[in-house]
């Protein structure tokens, strides 16, 4: 089974320090991999510094796992997913995900962008969530056309070159 939890300050200091853990909170970690870039993980927390009003929007979610072996159970973090800012004035929100590499390709990011699609659209203001991909990504692009994202256009980005403009309205 597959869950989505908003990610606290705690966890998020302690993503930091990944590379020294093997768990946060009892969520376990994938061995030798990043659940999320570090860059990210800063920008995100000074943005819930700065405007915790609005940390339904900035607060990543973790993408957990839960595993029910004979005696154990084991939860584990193999991604993150969430909002890249709150709305804007037209109720339009981006979204961003990651999988670890050794947890791709089961259907998680799949699952996890359901979630995060059913979160933004309980919010009222919100008519439509948006996601760019580089176009050599197929799998991510798979990911959001199985979750009814229409590929609409391209655009440059400025880091990343030409980007893939994916919608899904309410």
């Amino acid at each position: 089974m597959l869950t989505l939890h908003q990610a606290t300050g705690h966890q998020l200091s302690a993503l930091l320090e990944q590379p020294a853990r093997s768990e946060i909170d009892g969520f376990l970690l994938p061995k030798s991999e990043e659940v999320a870039p570090r860059f990210w993980v800063e920008f995100v927390n000074d943005q819930l510094r700065q405007y915790p009003e609005n940390s339904f929007w900035w607060s990543p979610r973790s993408i957990v796992v839960d595993s029910l072996a004979e005696t154990l159970r084991e939860r584990l973090m193999v991604g993150m997913i969430g909002f890249k800012s709150p709305p804007d004035s037209n109720g339009s929100v981006e979204i961003g995900y990651g999988i670890v590499p050794s947890q791709q390709g089961h259907g998680f990011a799949t699952q996890a962008v359901d979630l995060l699609v059913k979160e933004a659209f309980s919010k009222a203001e919100i008519q439509t969530i948006v996601a760019y991909t580089v176009p050599m990504n197929s799998a991510s692009g798979r990911v959001l056309e199985k979750n009814q994202f229409v590929r609409d256009g391209s655009k440059i980005d400025p880091e990343d070159g030409e980007v893939w403009v994916w919608r899904r309205m309410r």
